[in-house]
């Protein structure tokens, strides 16, 4: 019911034809301006993130390398790699040289000098105990290094927040083997790396295993670092069920992984109140959607009702109707055009009224003319009688003849049968024999059982007497052949097939195109053939006609029809 009521009001159509258009570039645009912007947001967010991420970085690594290359004056130097055995200096020559060696990163670090697992040389203050185990740990990774740095976390500072970053190297095999150690704290990296990250960012140091050396910033509660893990562990995607930024690197060969943490570019807050607005929109929409229907209705429904109105009385058959409407948009052409077309329909109508009273007339004449045809069969019956009697068999040839076309003319109906029309080819031809002193002869190969189909009357004599007058003209030995097929094929009405074939000079590659031509005016001059094809196409449709094709020794028309064995009522097509 309600979609009768918006399909015949002009004003509801309008209404939702406006609130539809509005409401889609209101939503569509809001959603599209919101996703857009996101995008963008989004991409300069991350492009600040992988700079930021790379300045953190770039200090990790600094401090890595400075250790390694603190490390390697170490391993170099002669009294520090010798401090312990033969050739060993005093302790305050090797506590110079270490001072000297450790200065760049001695602000944050702690380099030791072990003698199996006992710390003998520190940069480090107090007394803290410096025992580390000489067969796991850092100093048995580097034993096993060949002379390498290695990095570990000295087990014995270990929680979960973070660790003492170890690196060491093995700097001499004399009797249980030398090591450097190098100690940096948690706090100390931290301290190293505040500014180079936002206060709303978070920075993770880890292990390969992703256990916690240095957590900064907003990563310091492990929440973030504990999912990471887990999704790691359980070979799901790193940052599932994780709402931050994840940027994850690994330092070189170090063993070491950097994570830096940034918050997403939108809350979901501010999509929310994106989305809000949208819909605050969409309700003023709907509002101005209503003051526009409601101003735009009356000013184009107002026309349309006059013109409705206008069309009422017209249909009703009131053909003075007339439209006033003084404006000169499109509606005062339409008022223009109705005005126009009425008028018109009007005189149309007069001079089709007209033209039916002459018809009529003309017919009353057509039937009056009918009276001449009889008289001239009358009078040619009584001349066929006076030849006979007077024992002129060609005069009474030529009546009886003419008779029958003449009779077959007159009749009423526009169908014969198929034998009927034979008959009157054979008379036809009878009266041309005489005419043209026996010249040719007629043959006719037709059936039984297709001499009963109908056939519009009068068109095989126009294609005869073609035949006799263009096809054997000059020829005393001229033969004819009248032959019909019934046609049968699946899927379609049957057909009859009439060929008329002569043994004549042939017909012209011009005529052939004319017959074949759908232009009805192309066989003007050829009357004949024109009635024929004209005649079968109105009462049969343009799939039936005439063909026509030239032999080697003559020309062939073939007259295509559908079959019947009863009379067609008026045209079929």
């Amino acid at each position: 019911m309600k979609k009768l009521l918006i399909k015949h009001s002009f004003k509801k159509k309008l209404f939702f034809i406006v609130l539809a258009i509005t409401l889609s570039l209101v939503i569509c645009g809001g959603i599209l301006t919101i996703q857009g912007f996101q995008v963008r947001i989004k991409a300069d967010h991350e492009r600040d993130d992988v700079v930021q991420e790379e300045v953190i970085n770039q200090r990790v690594e600094e401090i890595l390398n400075n250790t390694e290359s603190v490390i390697d004056s170490i391993a170099e130097n002669a009294t520090l790699s010798g401090a312990i055995g033969p050739k060993s200096k005093s302790a305050l020559d090797v506590y110079a040289a270490l001072y000297e060696a450790s200065a760049p990163i001695r602000d944050f670090a702690t380099v030791d000098i072990y003698f199996g697992g006992v710390s003998h040389f520190s940069t480090g203050r107090g007394d803290a105990s410096r025992v580390l185990p000489v067969d796991y740990a850092v100093l048995g990774k580097a034993d096993k290094a060949d002379s390498k740095t290695v990095y570990d976390v000295d087990p014995s500072d270990v929680t979960m927040s973070g660790a003492t970053l170890m690196i060491a190297r093995k700097i001499s095999d004399y009797g249980l083997g030398s090591y450097v150690v190098v100690r940096i704290s948690e706090d100390s990296l931290k301290k190293e790396l505040t500014g180079a990250f936002n206060a709303r960012d978070g920075f993770m140091l880890t292990n390969e295993f992703f256990r916690p050396i240095c957590l900064a910033g907003t990563a310091e509660d492990g929440v973030t670092l504990s999912k990471l893990r887990k999704n790691f562990f359980k070979r799901d995607i790193y940052n599932k069920d994780i709402r931050e930024n994840i940027y994850i690197k690994k330092m070189g060969d170090t063993g070491l992984i950097s994570v830096y943490t940034t918050p997403p570019a939108f809350e979901e807050s501010a999509v929310k109140a994106g989305y809000q607005i949208i819909i605050f929109q969409a309700f003023i929409g709907v509002l101005l959607c209503l003051l526009v229907a409601s101003r735009m209705s009356t000013s184009i429904s107002r026309p349309i009702s006059i013109l409705t109105m206008a069309m009422k009385q017209f249909r009703k058959g009131d053909f003075d109707t007339k439209i006033e409407l003084n404006r000169e948009d499109e509606f005062g052409q339409l008022a223009s055009g109705f005005n126009k077309m009425t008028a018109q329909l009007k005189e149309t109508i007069q001079d089709r009224v007209e033209a039916e009273r002459k018809v009529n007339e003309s017919r009353i004449e057509l039937m009056q003319a009918q009276l001449n045809p009889h008289f001239l069969y009358n009078t040619l019956d009584t001349i066929k009688w006076v030849a006979k009697a007077n024992q002129v068999p060609e005069v009474a040839t030529l009546s009886s003849s003419l008779a029958t076309i003449l009779r077959t003319a007159i009749s009423e109906s526009q169908f014969c049968m198929l034998e009927n029309e034979l008959d009157l080819v054979k008379n036809y031809c009878d009266i041309q024999k005489i005419r043209f002193d026996d010249c040719f002869d007629l043959e006719i190969d037709v059936e039984k059982d297709i001499l009963k189909a109908y056939v519009p009357k009068l068109i095989l004599q126009p294609l005869v007497e073609n035949s006799i007058i263009h096809g054997l003209e000059g020829r005393s030995d001229g033969k004819i052949t009248v032959s019909a097929l019934k046609i049968i094929k699946e899927g379609e009405p049957d057909a009859l097939e009439i060929v008329v074939k002569d043994n004549g000079k042939g017909i012209s590659d011009e005529m052939i195109a004319l017959i074949e031509s759908d232009d009805p005016s192309a066989l003007e001059g050829h009357l004949g053939l024109k009635n024929v094809n004209t005649i079968i196409r109105l009462f049969y449709g343009k799939n039936y006609g005439i063909k026509a094709c030239r032999l080697d020794d003559g020309t062939k028309i073939t007259v295509l029809i559908p079959f019947s064995l009863k009379e067609p009522k008026g045209v079929m097509s």
